[in-house]
């Protein structure tokens, strides 16, 4: 089994308890206010922004540059403060938003790529949370505003969920990175379920 069938069948149930939180339940029953819709995009802020730090700094030293670049192409935390600046926060807010400590452990490529598992299929679910949003929340006319993140890459989502699938299939992962790939997906989800609910 290639490490991407294996991260859909060993994650089905971490990505089930992570949709199961207050903030997804309520944009699908359409109870969301701007308020909370706020809050969840911050949190996302809180977990993603310290992340991609870390990851950034972590591929600067080590000198992997096509992995860099790979990663600072779909950065997400760029999306977040466009999103929380058009729903009324200032720049200084947004860089003061309190961020998760307890992040997964991402010291190795194949780790790197289990947390992008995570944060990238979200973005198939983000275009069902865009849709919803749209229909209740009171954006301003430009519909973009405030659905930056969850829209991130538009009508080519499919297209960039399948470009990061072959980049994972041909990375000639070890048995063991293989391993390493899945549970840090999985720890993933679990940090950022937990980080939900602070």
């Amino acid at each position: 089994m290639n490490v991407m069938a294996r991260l859909k069948e060993e994650t089905a149930d971490n990505h089930k308890q992570i949709e199961d939180n207050r903030f997804a339940k309520a944009i699908l029953n359409q109870t969301l206010n701007i308020t909370d819709y706020s809050l969840y995009l911050q949190k996302f802020y809180g977990f993603i922004k310290p992340v991609e730090r870390h990851i950034a700094a972590w591929a600067e030293a080590q000198n992997l540059q096509e992995l860099r670049i790979f990663l600072q192409s779909r950065a997400k935390s760029p999306l977040l403060e466009r999103d929380l600046i058009a729903l009324g926060l200032s720049e200084e807010q947004v860089q003061q938003l309190p961020e998760c400590k307890q992040l997964p452990e991402l010291a190795a490529a194949a780790s790197v790529l289990g947390y992008m598992y995570v944060i990238e299929g979200s973005t198939m679910g983000g275009q069902i949370i865009t849709r919803q949003v749209r229909k209740f929340l009171p954006f301003t006319d430009h519909a973009s505003e405030g659905t930056a993140y969850f829209n991130a890459y538009g009508t080519e989502t499919r297209a960039k969920w399948a470009e990061f699938s072959q980049f994972v299939s041909e990375s000639a992962l070890t048995e063991e990175e293989a391993n390493q790939v899945v549970e840090t997906a999985k720890q993933t989800f679990l940090t950022l379920e937990v980080w939900f609910n602070v």
